[in-house]
């Protein structure tokens, strides 16, 4: 096993520590799992025979770290360093077997004995992880903890494991429980697992067990909603194609925002990585929630009216349940709200009719966040299921050129000082409530080339006095 443990300074103290007071130290859980694939661990749960309160003591000392304390069925004493983490516990004497087939997968109830390097397997969570499964160490550990449900699709996606077949269908009989969790518990969860690229056939399974429809009770009414022409899916195979293609826009953000633009972008999307990325997967899911309680239909037309505001309300209303991130619910709602959008301005460029104007509006009204919501209309219009591969390549190259706009013409030229300032048009005679919207007019004409000099500036302020 690859585990050196001079390279953990914190956790070579605690060794010497428990050595000192003649208890047993195990790693088990995760770091253990992560540790056997070759995976470097972030957080480290260790097992202690005896004396944890003593050790918990004389360790915040030596660490001059304070614990957290966690009250569950045992107590856990958390410290918090700047790489990693470590969880620590107590079990009772000579019962380590049984207290690791308390825990949630067979992959987790593994145990590292730090003094002898031995490896405590009661549950075959080895055998599991050369076959690339996630499997249940006891049939009841969704009851006894029903966040789990959320964990096991979590932990699969992160490792690309398959779902063992009895597991998945004790959790499928259980989705119920996940009602009973504490919203903070599974917002932490989904968060941990939006974040995970490749994970479109585990939210696929997700749905398929029911558990998708009892978070998010709405898209229980997204079965069977069929929708226009234009789809070939009904509202949720739909949005969760969308989701499908968000994942695959992420994997080729280069490509598809275009080269030349990329590192602009890039800047951005970094700062941004976690909120974008969350807030995109979200929206797929949402953003077209509210179709079945708004659909219309006129002889062979079905329409749903304002179905991106209702939309978006019901999101909001989930936010506010599960208290996402104010900025994961802010680009969230954002694109919820105006994902139809792009699809006129791509009309107008397929059909070279797209104006300067239009542009400058574009980015003006959204900024930045304009790019966002293009890469979001690219994985909706590809879940449509009716794009060819040239038209795919079609709205691609839109992208491109719309990205290009914003970070070579637009944003270059807001860096250019307005060609009347506020106290300018104050002396001449512009009102306090009238000088947002001047100043914003003469910007986008100085843009299009309307207003050349500053006599046509003050000439064209001068219809607003």
């Amino acid at each position: 096993m690859n585990f050196d443990i001079e390279t953990y300074p914190h956790i070579k103290q605690l060794k010497i520590l428990c050595n000192n007071y003649k208890v047993k130290l195990y790693l088990v859980g995760g770091a253990v799992r992560d540790i056997l694939l070759n995976k470097k661990p972030a957080d480290f749960d260790f097992l202690i025979s005896d004396k944890i309160d003593n050790i918990v003591a004389t360790f915040s000392q030596i660490t001059d770290k304070k614990y957290i304390l966690f009250e569950k069925k045992i107590k856990v004493f958390r410290y918090v360093f700047d790489d990693y983490t470590i969880d620590l516990s107590q079990f009772e004497p000579n019962n380590l077997e049984s207290e690791l087939k308390r825990r949630d997968f067979t992959i987790n109830a593994i145990a590292l004995d730090l003094d002898t390097k031995s490896i405590i397997d009661p549950t075959k969570g080895i055998d599991d992880l050369q076959n690339r499964i996630v499997k249940y160490s006891n049939s009841y550990i969704f009851d006894e903890d029903p966040i789990r449900l959320i964990r096991l699709f979590r932990i699969a996606a992160q490792l690309k494991f398959d779902i063992e077949k009895n597991t998945l269908e004790k959790a499928k009989n259980l989705v119920y429980l996940i009602n009973g969790v504490a919203s903070d518990r599974i917002t932490q969860e989904l968060e941990k697992f939006f974040i995970i690229n490749d994970t479109y056939s585990y939210i696929l399974l997700m749905d398929r067990i029911g558990l998708l429809d009892e978070l998010f009770k709405e898209l229980s009414y997204e079965n069977g909603c069929m929708q226009s022409s234009s789809h070939l899916y009904d509202v949720k195979s739909h949005s969760l194609s969308v989701y499908n293609f968000v994942e695959w826009s992420i994997l080729r953000m280069k490509r598809i925002v275009g080269e030349e633009c990329f590192e602009h972008y890039y800047g951005y999307y970094k700062a941004n990585r976690k909120h974008i990325i969350i807030a995109l997967k979200l929206a797929a899911l949402f953003h077209d929630c509210s179709k079945p309680f708004v659909k219309q239909v006129v002889g062979d037309e079905i329409s749903f009216k304002n179905h991106e505001i209702y939309s978006a309300e019901i999101f909001q209303k989930y936010a506010k349940k599960f208290n996402f991130q104010r900025k994961i619910t802010q680009i969230a709602t954002f694109l919820i709200l105006n994902h139809i959008e792009p699809a006129r301005l791509f009309l107008n460029w397929k059909n070279n009719a797209l104006t300067d104007e239009l542009l400058y509006d574009f980015f003006d009204k959204f900024s930045i966040n304009g790019v966002d919501l293009l890469i979001f209309a690219l994985a909706d219009t590809l879940a449509k299921g009716k794009i060819r591969m040239v038209n795919r390549e079609i709205f691609i190259d839109f992208l491109k050129d719309m990205t290009c706009f914003y970070f070579e013409r637009y944003a270059n030229f807001l860096k250019v000082p307005q060609i009347l300032k506020a106290d300018e048009l104050i002396e001449l005679g512009i009102e306090n409530k009238k000088l947002a919207t001047v100043l914003k007019l003469l910007k986008k004409n100085v843009f299009l080339q309307k207003i050349k000099t500053k006599d046509d500036a003050v000439n064209f302020a001068k219809q607003f006095l």
